[in-house]
């Protein structure tokens, strides 16, 4: 993968949510490939889970460009791309974060980003943790 590095950071326990299976594996798909894409050659991408209270966390970390705070909340809208995304190249439709955000929202989730600029982006998303 353009030697990236993958690092996992789950807990000992399984974490089971209140979720559609197909959906949450089209939200991460698309957290992971955003973090691949925007990260340099060599880079760690960290993958992590955790229980918080009654919701499970999933959170994929790059160490790529960054998201500058005047477009945090934009990019989760429909058809739109980060300005340094389009002018460094980056390939993309401005649709997956939509799309991931449609789907967690469906499933009673939210999701979100926290990113400095130069050093790069961590998106979350929780669901409800599945009922025994």
């Amino acid at each position: 993968m353009n030697g990236h590095r993958f690092e996992i950071d789950l807990p000992d326990e399984p974490l089971a949510a209140e979720a559609d299976p197909d959906k949450v594996r089209q939200v991460f798909n698309i957290l992971v490939e955003n973090a691949l894409r925007y990260s340099p050659g060599g880079g760690t991408v960290t993958v992590g889970a955790r229980r918080n209270h009654d919701r499970v966390e999933v959170r994929v970390a790059d160490e790529g460009i960054g998201i500058p705070a005047a477009e945090r909340e934009r990019i989760f809208r429909k058809f739109y791309r980060a300005e340094s995304a389009a002018r460094d190249g980056a390939a993309g439709t401005g649709l997956g974060l939509f799309i991931a955000k449609e789907l967690v929202t469906a499933m009673g989730g939210r999701i979100w980003v926290d990113s400095t600029e130069g050093e790069g982006s961590s998106f979350s998303f929780e669901l409800p943790v599945a009922r025994e």
